[in-house]
């Protein structure tokens, strides 16, 4: 599982983007370590959603596009500041087509993926596992001491003395002998 998120910046911008680790990623657009956040400061987390569903951060980058404008939110696909012309193209044609199923920009019913699992035969409502740490449903999401970092339970996972990265204990992945993967599947 992933996080997908959304930032509010300086100047009524907003940027979304997906992290394993939230706390980190927030630290590096307090730093500007990303162009968008570098002109337009991270002001405020809005929203966040744990989730294994790889369509979701473009489907929010697109919701918030038309919500706000296209020239004032960044992310997915869309994260420089600059667009080109084929990319403002592209984006108000997708956000001419809904998927029917969710709502959601970016894709059609047939592609719709359930957030939690990414399995494309149910919508998140209907899913049986739990949408914090996507073990199965045998305890209360509100109840749920399961780390979605190692998916072993009785820890947080700040607390988590896992890597993100290789998955193995006694380093970060700021650490990592491993070449960094940003595969999120």
């Amino acid at each position: 599982m992933f996080i997908v998120y959304v930032l509010k910046c300086r100047d009524n911008k907003y940027y979304v983007g997906r992290t394993m680790d939230l706390d980190i990623r927030i630290g590096q657009h307090e730093n500007g370590n990303t162009k968008w956040t570098r002109i337009h400061p991270y002001e405020e987390l809005i929203w966040e959603k744990r989730t294994t569903n790889n369509d979701l951060e473009l489907a929010k980058t697109l919701e918030y596009m038309k919500r706000y404008r296209i020239r004032n939110v960044r992310g997915s696909t869309y994260s420089r500041p600059s667009l080109s012309d084929d990319e403002f193209d592209n984006i108000r044609y997708q956000l001419r087509h809904r998927c029917f199923g969710c709502g959601r920009f970016g894709h059609v019913i047939n592609e719709c993926k359930c957030d939690i699992c990414g399995e494309y035969d149910h919508f998140s409502n209907e899913c049986d596992k739990c949408y914090k740490c996507g073990g199965s449903h045998r305890h209360s999401p509100d109840n749920c001491t399961n780390c979605y970092k190692c998916q072993r339970p009785g820890h947080h996972y700040s607390e988590c003395d896992r890597c993100y990265n290789c998955g193995n204990r006694g380093h970060f992945i700021r650490d990592c002998q491993m070449e960094i993967s940003y595969d999120y599947n």
